[in-house]
């Protein structure tokens, strides 16, 4: 199913990070510059967390992570625009694109090889803290 090795996986989000980083510096320039720092910052740090999670348990992990993700995330669909979810979200997607999939495609594809679908318990995410 996954179609990108640990390695290009790793390369291609590092470069969406220095995207994110790019778009972070730019966002005093919009016209709502509060809200696309949020959202450069959420993005920033999925992708932090997906390069953590390959680097030190593999694409597979990284997957049942980012399925799991998106999958909250869209269950907490707020009707007001949440910079936060949205940035996260499109982060997710991105991860998506990468690997070739899509969350109905990766989940199916987890189910049929009877992958835990519990996300890592890592304390990594727990000493978190805002990029600015």
């Amino acid at each position: 199913m996954c179609q990108v090795q640990g390695e290009d996986l790793i390369r291609a989000l590092k470069r969406f990070k220095s995207l994110a980083k790019q778009d972070l510096l730019a966002s005093e320039r919009t016209n709502d510059p509060c809200f696309w720092r949020t959202h450069a910052e959420a993005r920033r740090k999925e992708y932090t967390r997906l390069i953590h999670l390959v680097e030190n348990s593999g694409v597979e992990k990284a997957c049942v992570y980012a399925l799991q993700s998106y999958k909250k995330i869209r269950l907490n669909n707020a009707e007001e625009r949440n910079p936060e979810q949205d940035g996260s979200r499109q982060a997710l997607e991105l991860f998506f694109e990468i690997i070739g999939s899509s969350p109905g495609r990766l989940g199916k594809w987890l189910q049929e090889r009877q992958i835990e679908m519990e996300p890592p318990h890592d304390a990594f995410f727990a000493q978190e803290t805002q990029l600015v």
